[in-house]
């Protein structure tokens, strides 16, 4: 699909005089929006990644839904609010004709953004008893402004909320946060700020209060950073920034609404700079130990050589052996005794020799308890887990994509050019879109990870089939919930509407779970008795340092289109590698030395030339500029909270440059 950025509405209407009765103005319905009529309070839209046929079933679609709490006790929906909805809708539809929107699920987030925003603004207003906000229009400045602050945890509040939980609840699972919102007079804005924050405190610090997670790791985590009071409590500059973009769109959409929403929050909060003193800098994705990736890799592809096309003949057999005894024993029947007669098939279906090295030759109806898995025997469905892993690793590194795009691929997502005989793999890359529908785009892969990709997917189809889900590849996830422990050990497919499982990818933090099972079960290198369980955005990195480092920095131009980045900058900034102290020094030094030359130009961006220049005219002997220079530095860096970096341009020349702490990208 071509990008070509043309907005039709753009060519048809003047942009300055689109709408000038918007109580009169009707939108054309967008191609994602299933629903006969745009008004509707629930919309249904399209699943991003797959190409279903929505004609036969509107329910396999997705739900956009406005019945969103406003106040405590009102949702958007109610008809003393209808006018508010009616602008909120309104401005959605704008947006999306004007092309504003640029990532999918951002139409969702805009739309829980202004609930939020109008739920923190009435409970300001409940406080001195002020009316509640019933039109767009009646959101003032100090609600803009307190909702942005509520990001930020007092050091007070934090600590009323820590004492209260280790006096009431003994575990995670006990906390009543509506309680504690009312007990302690907090916001709602306040109470979702605390959450996360609480919790990663009382984890680290506290037994009963650890997550309940799908996997429980064997080692310590070394990719983990414990917890730093003073930065934990601060607002991420992504969210502030983030958060700002969302508002700033029902600013923009102004024109549509009858009611105008009256503040430009990126014009008055300076991306939050103007509100907040200090806010959490974004952080570059931790680089993985080359030997932690490579020994991951290795292992991935050594599980689908080995166990990939084993692991389906041997499911193929048992579900086929399954259909028999259905047939003529009756579904009834096995449904009475089902446990029973599924060990018995497993009993007797025959294992393939390649896989009694990994004993995967028992299958149950439920998972057993953490007491029964242990290290000498693999359950069919856990040895599925680690295949899924497996499959992802190597996409995740070959392709070097986003985790939305990976759990986003459709089963047919492998394709062979008859023209030129290589092998690509289709994405669809969510930032590079300006439509729900995302863009499709090609990335070569070798030709190995093609058919071992191949071979998942074809098991993925054979777990769907047992179910009686008979979907096209391209109308079903790669990654489905249908290879779940839950779904591949259910029932055969009787009717229920669990059979739509297929329209469903597995969640980000299920492939975190199944990546941690992989590397402890594939034996990842300790690191000073810890295991580096790695995120799936940590693939991505390593892709672009290593390709970065390996063309020897020529490689940016395609690494930056491999990589779907908006500019070359973007691409720098991620694929360089954070040097070290001895390098910043070393760094710093060299400024020092060519500032004392008068006549040597020195590549840097405009601070480090304006500290060079005041050292040249502050002085013409080398040994005064030298260590001058580097005090002017210093009282640079601790003035913004900035250190120097530098990179290679044109072979052997260096350009130096002040940065904040990297940013993730």
């Amino acid at each position: 699909m071509e990008r070509t950025a043309i907005s039709a509405f753009r060519e048809i209407h003047d942009p300055q005089k689109i709408i000038e009765n918007p109580s009169e103005f009707r939108y054309v319905k967008p191609t994602w929006i299933l629903n006969d009529n745009v008004y509707d309070t629930t919309w249904k839209v399209t699943t991003v990644g797959l190409d279903v046929d929505y004609s036969k079933d509107l329910n396999l679609a997705k739900k956009i839904s406005f019945s969103r709490p406003v106040s405590d006790n009102s949702l958007l929906t109610d008809f003393y609010n209808r006018q508010l909805l009616r602008d909120i809708q309104n401005s959605l539809l704008y947006l999306n004709t004007k092309g504003q929107i640029t990532r999918p699920r951002r139409i969702s987030e805009i739309l829980v953004t202004a609930c939020h925003l109008i739920r923190h603004a009435n409970e300001m207003n409940s406080k001195c008893d002020s009316p509640k906000i019933r039109l767009l229009s009646e959101i003032r400045f100090e609600h803009l402004k307190s909702y942005l602050l509520d990001f930020q945890l007092t050091e007070k509040i934090f600590y009323e909320i820590v004492d209260h939980i280790l006096e009431k609840y003994k575990t995670r699972n006990d906390i009543v946060w509506g309680d504690i919102k009312s007990e302690l007079k907090l916001s709602t804005r306040t109470l979702y700020t605390a959450k996360s924050k609480v919790i990663g405190f009382l984890e680290e610090r506290f037994e009963g209060f650890e997550p309940c997670q799908k996997y429980n790791k064997q080692h310590q985590d070394a990719c983990k950073n414990f917890i730093n009071l003073e930065e934990h409590l601060l607002p991420s500059e992504k969210t502030i920034s983030n958060e700002i973009s969302k508002i700033e769109a029902l600013f923009t959409a102004r024109q549509s609404q009858v009611y105008k929403f009256q503040h430009s929050p990126i014009k008055l909060f300076s991306g939050g700079w103007s509100i907040f003193e200090k806010m959490l800098s974004p952080q570059k994705t931790p680089l993985i130990p080359a030997h932690v990736c490579l020994h991951t890799i290795a292992s991935a592809l050594a599980f689908c050589r080995k166990y990939g096309e084993a692991l389906r003949e041997y499911f193929y057999d048992f579900a086929s052996a399954e259909k028999r005894l259905i047939k003529l024993i009756g579904l009834r029947e096995y449904a009475k005794s089902l446990s029973k007669v599924q060990q018995e098939l497993f009993e007797t279906t025959t294992l393939p020799s390649m896989l009694e090295e990994l004993k995967a030759s028992c299958y149950s109806l439920t998972e057993p308890d953490s007491r029964r898995e242990s290290n000498n025997h693999t359950f069919l469905y856990q040895a599925t887990r680690l295949y899924t892993a497996a499959v992802f690793i190597l996409l995740a590194t070959f392709t070097s994509a986003r985790i939305s795009s990976l759990l986003g691929l459709p089963r047919g997502c492998f394709v062979h050019s008859p023209m030129d005989g290589l092998f690509d793999i289709i994405l669809r890359i969510p930032k590079s879109s300006e439509r729900w529908q995302l863009e499709e785009v090609h990335r070569p892969i070798p030709n190995i990870i093609y058919d071992y990709g191949l071979e998942f997917a074809s098991f993925n189809s054979q777990v769907e089939d047992r179910r009686g889900c008979y979907s096209e590849d391209f109308e079903s996830f790669l990654f489905s919930r249908s290879i779940t422990s839950r779904s591949l050990t259910t029932s055969i497919y009787t009717g229920t509407d669990e059979g739509t499982v297929h329209l469903e990818p597995l969640s980000d933090d299920t492939m975190y779970a199944y990546l941690c099972e992989f590397s402890d079960w594939s034996q990842s290198p300790l690191i000073n008795g810890k295991r580096w369980y790695v995120r799936p955005h940590q693939f991505r990195r390593f892709f672009a340092v290593l390709y970065f480092n390996f063309t020897r920095d020529s490689g940016l131009e395609e690494l930056s289109w491999f990589m779907g980045h908006a500019d070359l900058d973007q691409t720098f900034h991620y694929a360089e590698v954070s040097p070290t102290d001895e390098w910043i020094d070393e760094a710093e030094a060299t400024i020092a030395k060519i500032a004392s030359s008068a006549d040597s130009p020195i590549n840097a961006d405009e601070n480090i030339q304006k500290i060079v220049d005041k050292a040249r005219e502050s002085s013409s002997v080398i040994t005064v500029i030298e260590p001058l220079v580097r005090k002017l530095i210093e009282d640079h860096k601790a003035k913004t909270n900035q250190h120097v970096r530098f990179f290679k341009i044109d072979g052997d020349d260096v350009f130096f440059y002040f940065t904040n702490p990297e940013e993730e990208h």
